[in-house]
């Protein structure tokens, strides 16, 4: 009896040792090899450098410069960039593993804070050849609210020449206005508008208000600047449509009223 349980014994080890030489799991099962070779999602990082930030009128905005690095340890990056609408797709490719670029956040992707100023968040991603995606962790970025304060400089406004346009005849070129002082005006934040009656326009150098702003001659289409004319006409609205017009004429800077003619007849 003491023969056959030593037997029983000699088996159950010997099962065991081969067991193991055979890649057999606890559950019987052989390994799976392909869990050992398992795909790394790409390696990425990315920041903002904090730059001083660009605003313009005519396509409202801010430019940023960011940095990126990325690698992949067991493959190939297919494709990579930055989203800056935060709606999963790339707005900005990027093929190089490391490097500093300039990306524009438009304005309408912006929101505003009491405590912080306009702010918004972006993200850097990448994907592999097996199809594996990793991104940075979102980037909130921060620009600068606040208006200029208010200005010494003072506008001077006449009547278009008559040359140039007759009031009721077609988008009509209505007032021509000149602005002295010391220092430019940044469009960003100066605001013209016209009242005719009980009506008010608002006039813009970008296409598509009420009333158009051109620039006859300076050297800043960014600004208005002292000495230089500029000229007001109907845009999307008929303002004035006969002779002997009366208009209202508010301008502002930075939300500070400028000191000027406060109206005009256009005829």
């Amino acid at each position: 009896m003491e023969y056959v349980r030593y037997v029983y014994i000699s088996v159950l080890g010997l099962l065991i040792v081969l067991s193991g030489c055979f890649g057999l799991t606890s559950d019987g099962s052989a390994d799976d090899e392909a869990d050992v070779g398992q795909n790394l999602a790409p390696v990425v990082t990315a920041s903002w450098l904090g730059d001083s930030t660009q605003y313009t009128i005519v396509n409202p905005g801010w430019n940023v410069t960011v940095y990126h690095a990325m690698t992949d340890w067991d493959g190939n990056i297919i494709e990579a960039g930055w989203d800056v609408g935060l709606d999963g797709s790339i707005d900005y490719p990027i093929s190089s593993p490391h490097g500093l670029e300039s990306i524009f956040i438009p304005e309408n992707l912006v929101v505003n804070s009491s405590l912080t100023g306009p702010m918004t968040s972006i993200v850097f991603g990448a994907i592999d050849d097996d199809g594996a995606w990793s991104s940075s962790p979102l980037i909130t970025l921060t620009f600068p609210s606040a208006s200029p304060s208010s200005t010494l400089n003072t506008y001077t406004a006449d009547d278009a020449a008559a040359s140039a346009s007759i009031a009721g005849d077609g988008a009509d070129t209505l007032i021509k206005i000149q602005m002295t002082g010391s220092g430019d005006l940044d469009w960003d934040f100066v605001q013209i508008t016209l009242s005719v009656g009980g009506s008010f326009y608002t006039c813009s150098v970008a296409a598509g208000d009420d009333c158009s702003i051109s620039q006859q001659a300076g050297d800043n289409d960014n600004a208005w600047e002292p000495g230089e004319y500029i000229f007001l006409s109907e845009g999307t609205e008929e303002i004035c449509s006969s002779t002997g017009c009366a208009v209202g004429i508010s301008v502002t800077y930075g939300g500070n009223n400028v000191t000027g003619d406060t109206s005009v007849v256009v005829n």
